[in-house]
């Protein structure tokens, strides 16, 4: 789906940028992740979704909060609660939070 592709596109490209500014290379977040390099690639050029404990190891890597590794708006026609079936409902209130806070409610 477009709107999917768009959002880990912008996502990998934060992380990616943030990674860059701490002079990490891939492998060394990888380490620090328990990734491999060609995970840590696939998720910087979009092409590997990213779990939401995969998401905040990686910004406690990088030294950031995670909801500043998303991007600002989720392109999306659906429901954020049909966006999140499937997730747990802790994973669902920490989106719900990000989202909330993101667009200052």
């Amino acid at each position: 789906m477009a709107d999917h592709q768009t959002f880990y596109t912008e996502l990998g490209r934060r992380i990616r940028e943030v990674r860059q500014k701490r002079s990490l290379t891939q492998e060394a977040l990888a380490s620090l992740v328990s990734l491999t390099r060609t995970s840590v690639t696939n998720i910087e050029k979009g092409r590997q979704q990213v779990l939401v404990h995969t998401l905040t190891e990686i910004a406690a890597a990088l030294k950031v909060s995670p909801e500043s590794l998303l991007p600002t708006a989720i392109p999306s026609t659906q429901p954020l609660d049909k966006l999140l079936e499937g997730y747990s409902q802790e994973e669902q209130e920490w989106v719900k939070t990000v989202v909330d806070t993101a667009i200052g409610e």
